[in-house]
């Protein structure tokens, strides 16, 4: 079989897995080469994410009609290219940040997730869940962004079930019952998150596999 029957294969199953918990599917393509990911726009794949702002304003020129969501930190010289090219930003972790983002969003609304801190971790990224509240209050009176959702990465060590649903709780609290994105799980955990409530997971290596060609 071949590398890119494979790749078609193993996104399928998936995507087929993930839509019957109604889980929208998010494949992390920073590390795969433009034929992969062409492969998978063409089996039916839209939303994609990169981690380093030039190369999601790249791929976001090139293929426009798919979905590039920002993940991963971002330094403010890099704002732009969030702003004029991303679908989603899903780091959002500092307000100054976001207002250098916010500067360059023009005739459109970017959607935000909130990044939390739900390792407890100082070496991991996200706001600690104490100031969510607060700091939400600051995202939603800047203009151009819409408040979507909240994302965490799971603890390295540690109860993986217990951190995300306390992420699906401060989701809850947060925008009070009403629905919102809960992008949680990864390659490794992704159908813990999935049954702890998350409506949007980022794979990568679980869908192109060890390989990086088709």
């Amino acid at each position: 079989m071949s590398d890119k029957l494979q790749l078609i294969q193993r996104w399928q199953t998936i995507a087929g897995e993930l839509q019957a918990s109604d889980v929208k599917l998010l494949v992390v393509s920073k590390y795969a080469p433009d034929e992969a990911v062409e492969t998978l726009m063409q089996a039916g794949q839209i939303h994609f994410a990169e981690s380093r702002p030039q190369n999601l304003r790249d791929r976001a020129t090139r293929w426009p009609e798919c979905q590039w969501h920002m993940i991963g930190p971002l330094q403010k010289n890099k704002a732009k290219y969030i702003g004029r090219f991303a679908a989603m930003w899903h780091s959002c972790d500092d307000i100054d940040t976001a207002r250098a983002v916010a500067a360059h969003v023009s005739d459109r609304t970017l959607p935000v997730l909130i990044q939390v801190n739900i390792a407890d971790n100082p070496e991991q990224r996200g706001i600690n869940p104490e100031i969510l509240t607060t700091f939400a209050e600051e995202l939603s009176q800047v203009d151009g962004l819409q408040l979507a959702g909240l994302m965490a990465m799971a603890p390295k060590d540690g109860d993986v079930r217990a951190a995300f649903r306390h992420l699906r709780n401060l989701r809850d609290q947060l925008f009070d019952g009403r629905f919102a994105i809960l992008c949680m799980g990864m390659s490794n955990d992704y159908r813990i998150a999935v049954q702890e409530g998350s409506t949007m997971v980022r794979l990568g290596s679980t869908v192109f596999g060890t390989g990086r060609s088709v």
